[in-house]
């Protein structure tokens, strides 16, 4: 049998979600995290699929399929941007 004192249990984390206040909760923000993370993998793929696509077959810059990879690849490009504003002002206020 293992004795644990408090010191090493983990701190009980609150995983509810706060529309009303300003600052987000722990959730919230691991949630915002989260998604970073999962944009930036498919931001990675998006431009490894261009690359292979324009520099390495050689298809030209407007075609069709090319042109919906770029549209959402700026998608997720802005998402990402406006997560880490909202996480960069989440920030700011802790401290």
């Amino acid at each position: 049998m293992i004795f644990h004192v408090g010191t090493d249990l983990p701190k009980a984390e609150n995983r509810e979600m706060d529309c009303a206040s300003p600052a987000l909760t722990s959730e919230e923000a691991r949630i915002i995290k989260n998604q970073i993370r999962k944009n930036r993998v498919l931001i990675n793929d998006h431009i490894r699929r261009i690359d292979l696509f324009v520099n390495q077959e050689r298809y030209p810059q407007h075609v069709d399929f090319v042109v919906k990879i770029r549209e959402r690849l700026f998608l997720l490009m802005d998402e990402n941007d406006t997560f880490r504003k909202v996480l960069w002002k989440h920030v700011q206020h802790e401290f």
